[in-house]
């Protein structure tokens, strides 16, 4: 039987500082890690993601993946959600510290994201702007086909991806698309 873990880690020297909207000072890098072991402790696989701010947003400046059998490229391809270290650093790590928890000294949640992070953790509660911002980002970034992905994504049927991004544009999140009938906009302020 095998152990999965997911840690945040400081690392050893500080090259930069963030703070969030909170106004919760993060030093930086952070590293991101998700380890499977076997039972005797010895790591199958092992991905780490360092989270630094060379341009003063955080960005992801380092990726590492690790197995000892091979990586399975299928299973990353559907489980590995790139945007996930940044938003640990960005939003879940000022939140528990907002909260009295030290980030560093815990087992981080394995599944759940992006709505954990973004304190949304069931389908029926309300969408925040924080969820309608990103799931715009994410609309911009993939273009034609953003429901089927954004869908699979989170959980939910390509339908549903679509009223999100109808609500964003109703919430003055993401501008109207450049003509009647066509996808695209911009994010507004």
């Amino acid at each position: 039987m095998s152990t999965i873990t997911s840690r945040a880690h400081r690392a050893s020297t500080v090259t930069s500082t963030w703070t969030s909207p909170d106004g919760i000072v993060i030093d930086l890098p952070i590293t991101v890690d998700y380890r499977i072991e076997d039972d005797s402790g010895h790591p199958l696989v092992l991905i780490e993601a360092t989270v630094d701010t060379p341009d003063g947003e955080p960005v992801m400046t380092k990726v590492t993946f690790a197995a000892a059998h091979g990586l399975d490229v299928d299973r990353l391809q559907r489980e590995f959600r790139w945007r996930t270290p940044i938003d640990i650093v960005t939003r879940l790590i000022p939140r528990l510290i907002s909260e009295g928890r030290d980030p560093f000294d815990l087992d981080l949640p394995l599944t759940g994201y992006p709505q954990l992070v973004l304190g949304r953790t069931g389908k029926r509660t309300q969408l925040s702007d924080d969820f309608l911002r990103l799931i715009a980002e994410e609309y911009l970034r993939l273009g034609r086909g953003y429901a089927q992905r954004i869908a699979r994504e989170h959980g939910v049927s390509p339908r549903t991806a679509v009223s999100w991004v109808v609500k964003a544009r109703e919430r003055g999140i993401l501008s109207p698309p450049p003509s009647v009938g066509a996808a695209g906009g911009r994010l507004l302020s």
